[in-house]
C-alpha cells in the first residue's frame, strides 16, 4: 500500500489545481486517472478574471497566458437583426480584467506538467472504487490495468465531476437537475477578426457563440434537447453552412469541421449536496457545484475551490485534525459563491437560450439595458466573473426598468 498525505481523484483541472498547490507546501500527493491519457479536446475553455487571479496566486499564469489568446470585449447580436450589446471586460477594476481562451487539453497538459515538476504523482488508467476509514486516515482502493491496488492518505478528495464516485463512496446525498439545454462545442481554424473581440448571436431557441483561442475558433451552439436527434440527423454539411450564415467570417476556418464526430454534444446538469465534505474527506468543482454552462464558470470555480481547499488541508496538517468539522471551514469559503453563481448562470440561460417568447423578450431588454449603462455592466460582469457573490434588491430592478 502506498502512503500519501492527500490522494486526488480526478486528474481534470481542479484536481490537479489543488495538487499542485499541495505540493508546494512539500506534501506527498497522488492523482488518480481513470483516462489513459490526455486526448485532444473539441472545444475551447474561457477563464474568467477570478480564474486568473487564481492562476495567479498559484503562480502558474504567467504560463497559462502562453497557451491563450486574451479578449476584453464581446459583442452580442440578434439573428437576422444586428447588434444587441458589447461587453467591454477592461472596465473591471480587477487586476486581469480579460478573459482567456485556451484548449482544456493544452491546459491539462501544462498542469500537469506543473504538477509532476513538484513531486506530484499522476495514476492514468486507474479507477477509484471505494475508500474506507482508518486509523491513520483512510483507504483508498482502486483498480489499475484489471488489478487492485490500493492507497493510504491523510485525506481523500473527490474531483470527479458531476457523477462523482467519491461523493457517492462517502454517500453524500446529491440532487441532481437535467436542464432543458444541450450544447455542442467545436474547434475550427483561426479568423483574423475574431483575434479581438468574441462574438455571440442570439434567435428564439437558438445561441451561438464564438471565441478565439490561441490558434484556433471555439464555437458553442445551444439547442433544446427535444430538438437534438432531430437536428443531429441533418448532414453536417447543413449545420457549417448555418454557422456561416450566421457568422460569414468563419466559413473558411469551418472546413477542418468533417464529420459529426469533430463536434463534441453536452447535457447540462446542476448538482447541490448536502455537504462539501466528510471526515479526513472533501469534494470539489462538478462534484458539488456543477451548473448551467451559460456563465462558463466551471472551471474557474474548481480553480478558486483548489486554492481554498488547499489552505484548508494546510491548516488541518497544523492541527492534525481532519475531521468533517475541522474541513467545514473550506465549504464556508465556497458554498455562498457557487450557489449565487449556480442560480444566476441558471436565470441568465432562461433569458438568453430560451424557445419561450417572453423570456427571450426580456433577455433582449435585459441585453440593451447592460449595454447602453456603464455601470449596470460592471455589476453585470462583476457577477459573471465570480468577483461578487450578491445583487442587491436595487441592482435586481435595474437590469429590468
Amino acid at each position: 500500500m502506498e502512503d500519501y498525505d492527500a490522494v486526488i481523484v480526478g486528474a481534470g483541472i481542479g484536481g490537479l489545481a489543488l495538487g499542485y498547490a499541495l505540493a508546494s507546501n512539500g506534501r506527498k500527493v497522488c492523482v488518480l486517472e481513470a483516462r489513459r491519457e490526455v486526448t485532444p479536446s473539441k472545444r475551447g475553455l474561457t477563464l474568467q478574471p477570478n480564474g486568473l487571479e487564481t492562476l495567479q496566486k498559484l503562480g502558474l499564469l504567467d504560463r497559462v497566458l502562453r497557451i491563450g489568446a486574451k479578449t476584453t470585449h464581446v459583442s452580442w447580436y440578434e439573428i437576422r437583426e444586428g447588434p444587441l450589446a458589447t461587453f467591454d471586460y477592461s472596465i473591471l477594476d480587477h487586476p486581469h480584467n480579460y478573459l482567456l481562451t485556451v484548449v482544456p487539453s493544452e491546459l491539462e497538459l501544462d498542469l500537469r506538467e506543473a504538477f509532476s515538476s513538484k513531486g506530484g504523482i499522476i495514476y492514468d488508467s486507474t479507477f477509484f472504487q471505494e475508500t474506507l476509514r482508518a486509523g491513520f486516515g483512510r483507504v483508498i482502493k482502486a483498480e489499475k490495468n484489471r488489478s487492485p491496488v490500493e492507497f493510504s492518505a491523510k485525506i481523500i478528495v473527490g474531483a470527479d465531476g458531476e457523477n462523482s464516485r467519491v461523493r457517492q463512496a462517502l454517500q453524500i446525498l446529491a440532487r441532481i437537475k437535467k436542464y432543458p439545454d444541450d450544447f455542442l462545442f467545436m474547434l475550427a481554424g483561426p479568423v483574423a477578426s475574431l483575434r479581438s473581440e468574441a462574438r455571440q448571436h442570439v434567435a428564439r431557441g437558438k445561441m451561438v457563440g464564438f471565441f478565439p483561442t490561441r490558434g484556433l475558433t471555439y464555437i458553442f451552439y445551444y439547442i433544446s434537447g427535444r430538438r437534438l436527434q432531430q437536428f443531429k440527423s441533418q448532414k453536417l454539411e447543413s449545420f457549417l453552412n448555418e454557422l456561416a450564415d450566421i457568422e460569414p467570417e468563419i466559413s473558411d476556418s469551418l472546413r477542418s469541421l468533417r464529420y459529426w464526430e469533430d463536434i463534441a454534444h453536452v447535457s447540462a446538469r446542476r448538482v447541490d449536496v448536502n455537504s462539501w465534505v466528510a471526515d479526513r474527506a472533501a469534494l470539489l468543482g462538478d462534484a458539488v457545484h456543477a451548473l448551467d454552462p451559460s456563465w462558463a464558470q466551471g472551471a474557474n470555480m474548481a480553480l478558486q475551490d483548489a486554492v481554498a481547499l488547499s489552505n484548508t488541508i494546510e491548516r488541518c496538517f497544523a492541527l492534525h485534525d481532519f475531521s468533517a468539522n475541522a474541513l467545514k471551514g473550506y465549504e464556508r469559503m465556497r458554498r455562498k459563491q457557487a450557489e449565487f453563481v449556480q442560480r444566476e448562470a441558471e436565470r441568465t440561460a432562461q433569458l438568453t437560450a430560451t424557445e419561450n417568447g417572453f423570456y427571450y423578450w426580456l433577455g433582449k431588454r435585459v441585453l440593451k439595458r447592460i449595454g447602453r449603462n456603464r455601470e449596470l455592466m460592471r455589476v453585470a460582469l462583476q457577477a459573471s466573473c465570480g468577483l461578487i457573490d450578491r445583487f442587491s434588491l436595487q441592482e435586481q430592478i435595474r437590469f429590468l426598468i
